[in-house]
Order: structure tokens, then C-alpha cells, then sequence
């Protein structure tokens, strides 16, 4: 079983360049736990700051050695391809903005790229970095972190598996409070960069967790979205970007779809849930309780299926790390998708099918970008538009 505790052969351990914040960082410090969880990483050297001292406290943190402290990608990129003891992989966990330049110039030096989300601001940029990819044949990976929770994939097995027969209609909300209020009160590292245009994106909650959102509907059935018609909306007085977005989605198959998201709804933390309808019955999730899966069946009584239990679907079982009652959450499941990068890594050229859960890939990441840009036109026009699938 392959799981975050199975530490008994030695693995290989790949080095790391990381380009992002070291103290005071949000997401950057959780990445650097999810390495350590899954044992197979090693930050060997990075640049955390363009500021010399703050670069430096980080560095001497993790242990490097001096020369491969650096105060910018560019240098790190230049010193470290001619090494003969070079990064196996950069790990990109800066804000939106600064996420297309260290993914190009590293792609270029056939450097695998392991990039935070949204991979991009620009849906140009993004379609970019696909092609640098594909050409290059270079590892490409997105942190979509939900993908990595066991009975989010549990949900996927047994949606592949038929289960719920066809499905037929899929919801997904993410909902947090952390913008019901004055954004100025967070600070610049609280959040506030995250109404900034400049910083953020053209979108706000879309870009920032409707991505996750819309990302987990195509995970777990499979189908890519078609079209869709998006409502815009800025609930709180002074802001910027959209704090709240309702989205109409279309797929292949004609299977029907509903998101909502926003970041300023007051009682909800981190409340992103989906449900899935099928034919024969429907599945329900949530990451604020994601030791459970519940099965409401066609005239019968429901189902609940508890995270790890014997009757787990096998792809779902092989992640688990915990016995059931000891809960897993955020930080296994970042852990359990670096665990799949480090599959993938050591896979080569047949990376993408070298687990048994694709991995969010470069691809991925341009959808989530497209997704920004597909529901600007559509709430510009009060209508539906395609979605750029290419």
C-alpha cells in the first residue's frame, strides 16, 4: 500500500529548488510540509526572497549551503543547470503574477516544474506554458490539492465504476469569510494582494478557489466543460474583483452543472463540497468533514462510506496513511499529490500514467485560467459563451 507513512524501503528523494516566500509565507510553508510528509523531497536550494537577509534566514532554515541561497530565479536557473548535482525539480509557490517567468525559464532548461495554483494570470500565458511542455517533454505538475483527499477519489472510483449510473447533473460550492470584511485589516500578506488586479488576476473568487471548484467537477467525472453563462458579483462595499460568482456549466455528454463560489460568506471557513447526480443515486462530499462520503441511493436508504474502512474503493485505499477514526485532511492530502509527483518523476516519459490518479497537470492549470477568462466574457455579456478548450 502506498501511502504517507510507508517509509521502510528507503526511496529516492529528489532535489528541490523552491522559488518563493520562506517566513511569513501562507501556501509556500504548507508545501514544504506536504514534502516532508511524503519523504521524498529534498530543498537543496531556492530563492525566497529578493531581499539578501530575509533570503538568507530561510535558506540557512532549510540547511542549504550558502551558494545555493539566491535572490533570484534567474541566477538559480543559470548556476543550477551547470551543476552536476542539479535540481531535479523547482517547486514555483509565489503570488499569481510571478508564477509565468521562473515556469518558462526552468521549462526552457528542461527542468520539471511543480507550480501552485492558478498556474497563471493570463490564459495566453498559460496556453504558452502548455506548449513549452509539450515540446520539451518536461514534467509539469499543479497543486489542485483537494485531488489528493482519499474519499474525493474514493468519489471518482466509484463514479468510473457506475455506482451512481449516468450521471446527470453536478454541484459544487466553495464558500469562505475571509473577505466578508475589510480586506485592509488582513494586511498585504493576509490576502489583500488578492483584490489587486496587478496581482491576482482579472478574477477574484473565480480565479482564486472557483479554480479548485471548477477543477474537482472534471476530476470526478472525467468530462471537460463545453460552455457556460457566469454572474459576477461584488458583495462587499469597495471591492475590486468579484468576491462571489455564480456559473451555469455545460459538458460533454450533456451532463448539466452548477458552481458557486465566494469569498464573503460569513460562517464558512474553508466550505467547499460537491454533489454529484447520477441515475441511480448521488454522491455528497465535504472538506470540512472529508472523512465521509455519502451515498443517497434511488429508493433506498442512504449510504455512508468512511475513509479508511475495508470497503474503500482501491484507488482511494491505496493513499490512505491513517487507521479510520485518526482523520486526514489538508496537509495529508497536499502530501498525498507530492507523493504522486515523485511517482511521476521517477516514471520519466510515461509520467502521466504512472499512478492510478492522473495527475493535475499543466493542462489542468490552463483550465483553471480559461475558466477566469470564459466567465469575464460571459458576465460582460449576460450570456453563454464556449469555454476555450484549447
Amino acid at each position: 500500500m502506498r501511502n504517507l507513512v510507508d517509509d521502510i524501503p528507503k526511496r529516492s528523494r529528489f532535489k528541490v529548488g523552491m522559488v518563493g516566500r520562506g517566513k511569513g509565507a501562507f501556501f509556500a510553508s504548507y508545501h514544504r510540509a506536504a514534502m516532508r510528509l511524503c519523504n521524498r523531497f529534498n530543498i537543496v536550494a531556492g530563492v525566497f526572497s529578493s531581499d539578501p537577509l530575509t533570503c538568507r534566514e530561510a535558506g540557512e532554515a532549510f540547511d542549504l549551503a550558502p551558494d545555493r541561497i539566491y535572490t533570484s530565479f534567474a541566477k538559480m536557473a543559470e548556476r543550477e543547470v551547470a551543476r552536476e548535482d542539479r535540481i531535479d525539480v523547482v517547486v514555483i509557490v509565489t503570488p499569481n503574477h510571478l508564477h509565468f517567468e521562473p515556469c518558462r525559464l526552468f521549462l526552457e532548461l528542461g527542468i520539471p516544474v511543480i507550480c501552485d495554483k492558478p498556474l497563471v494570470n493570463d490564459l495566453d500565458e498559460a496556453r504558452a506554458l502548455v506548449r513549452l511542455a509539450e515540446r520539451k517533454g518536461v514534467f509539469f505538475a499543479v497543486t489542485y490539492t483537494y485531488c489528493g483527499y482519499p474519499m474525493v477519489r474514493d468519489a471518482r472510483a466509484r463514479i468510473r465504476a457506475g455506482e451512481i449510473g449516468d450521471v446527470r447533473f453536478m454541484y459544487v460550492e466553495y464558500l469562505l469569510e475571509w473577505g466578508a470584511d475589510d480586506l485592509s485589516k488582513l494586511g498585504a500578506k493576509g490576502g489583500i494582494w488578492r483584490d489587486d488586479p496587478r496581482k491576482a488576476g482579472a478574477t477574484g473568487s473565480i480565479g482564486d478557489v472557483g479554480t479548485h471548484a471548477f477543477n474537482i467537477l472534471e476530476f470526478l467525472s472525467g468530462r471537460r466543460c463545453t460552455e457556460l453563462s457566469a454572474r459576477l458579483s461584488r458583495i462587499v462595499p469597495g471591492r475590486v474583483l468579484d468576491d462571489t460568482g455564480i456559473l451555469q456549466l455545460n459538458f460533454e455528454g450533456g451532463i448539466e452543472g452548477l458552481l458557486w463560489t465566494s469569498q464573503a460568506a460569513p460562517g464558512h471557513r474553508n466550505g467547499l463540497r460537491f454533489k454529484i447526480i447520477g441515475s441511480n443515486g448521488s454522491l455528497e462530499w465535504s472538506q470540512e468533514a472529508p472523512e465521509t462520503l455519502k451515498l443517497g441511493r434511488l429508493g433506498q436508504s442512504d449510504l455512508i462510506y468512511r475513509r479508511g474502512q475495508s470497503d474503500m474503493m482501491p484507488e482511494a485505499a491505496a493513499i490512505v496513511s491513517l487507521p479510520a477514526g485518526n482523520s486526514e485532511g489538508y496537509l495529508e492530502a497536499l502530501g498525498v499529490l507530492y507523493a504522486d509527483f515523485a511517482t511521476g518523476l521517477e516514471a520519466g516519459p510515461t509520467w502521466r500514467t504512472s499512478v492510478a490518479t492522473p495527475i493535475p497537470d499543466v493542462v489542468e492549470g490552463m483550465r483553471g485560467v480559461a475558466l477566469s477568462e470564459a466567465s469575464i466574457r460571459s458576465d460582460a455579456r449576460r450570456g453563454w459563451v464556449s469555454f476555450p478548450n484549447g
